[in-house]
């Protein structure tokens, strides 16, 4: 992390969104809002559908990244959001999560950065082809599972350089400082790379449901994500930004702050999916 971002986020937080918005002003007339949704656990399989049309009543379309083995046993379900024009994203083949039978709760397996990089090269091959198989869809975007974890430059020159091989357009797999580093979207060997967003005071944590929903030790609460997209939301208003945001439909099924967190969001902002959001700023990026 860069000594510039520790300095500002320790100081004086909302300078680091002043520079980001500054960034954001070189492809945005207005703000952009991406939800999207990693699907780990047969759990969201059970709540997605419902998840999904509460969103559309919304005027939000999430985007959907599903390991290929979980979209295998969701395949209706998930074929069915696909209907409605949600995207795909290539988010691996294999699962990576297992139920802990002694905590009783689901936990993390097969982290990249664990594995050889042949494996990695093979379950990103795995899960193009499952989404090609069950949906017939090419996808172009990726997410990296637990990508946190895979961050490293070693780590990212890799996955770029297979992205590449494989004609992909873009990946959303980075941390929100890249975000404030280089820009909202930016470039790297013919990839364009869309780290995900922070919170707002602390714009160096990535804001996901995990850590406000469902985190067993999590610290922060269900009203404290209503408080934080509300004031996303409005600096967003103020000034053009993009948010790129994620979460998990079974952290969130039965969690209405969730649901006003979204209304908050939207209202202050575009939704659109990836493809979408590429294809109206394409023009720019081609100057990047």
């Amino acid at each position: 992390m860069s000594a510039h971002l520790k300095i500002l986020n320790r100081i004086n937080p909302n300078l680091i969104w002043y520079l980001y918005a500054e960034k954001c002003k070189k492809l945005f007339n207005e703000s952009k809002l991406i939800l999207s949704f990693d699907c780990d656990t047969e759990e969201d399989i059970v709540v997605v559908w419902d998840v999904h049309s509460r969103l559309l009543d919304m005027g939000i379309t999430p985007v959907y990244a599903v390991p290929g083995e979980l979209l295998k046993k969701g395949e209706k379900i998930y074929r069915k959001i696909h209907e409605t024009g949600a995207e795909f994203i290539n988010h691996g083949g294999r699962e990576h999560t297992y139920f802990d039978t002694a905590n009783n709760r689901h936990a993390s397996c097969f982290f990249y950065d664990q594995q050889p990089l042949g494996i990695v090269e093979q379950d990103i091959i795995q899960g193009h082809k499952t989404l090609q198989d069950v949906l017939g869809i090419t996808a172009t975007c990726w997410r990296t599972p637990h990508f946190g974890t895979f961050q490293k430059s070693e780590h990212l020159i890799f996955l770029y350089s297979i992205l590449k091989e494989m004609n992909y357009k873009f990946s959303t797999s980075t941390s929100p400082e890249m975000a404030y580093r280089y820009g909202p979207i930016y470039k790297h060997d013919s990839i364009f790379e869309m780290p995900v967003t922070g919170i707002f005071s602390e714009p160096l944590n990535i804001m996901d449901t995990w850590g406000y929903f469902e985190a067993h030790d999590r610290f922060r609460a269900p009203d404290d994500y209503v408080k934080t997209s509300q004031s996303l939301a409005k600096f967003s208003s103020c000034h053009p930004i993009f948010i790129n945001i994620y979460g998990d439909p079974s952290h969130i099924y039965d969690k209405p702050e969730f649901f006003q967190a979204m209304k908050i969001l939207v209202q202050a902002s575009e939704n659109m999916n990836y493809t979408q959001l590429l294809g109206m700023i394409d023009e720019n990026l081609r100057l990047l």
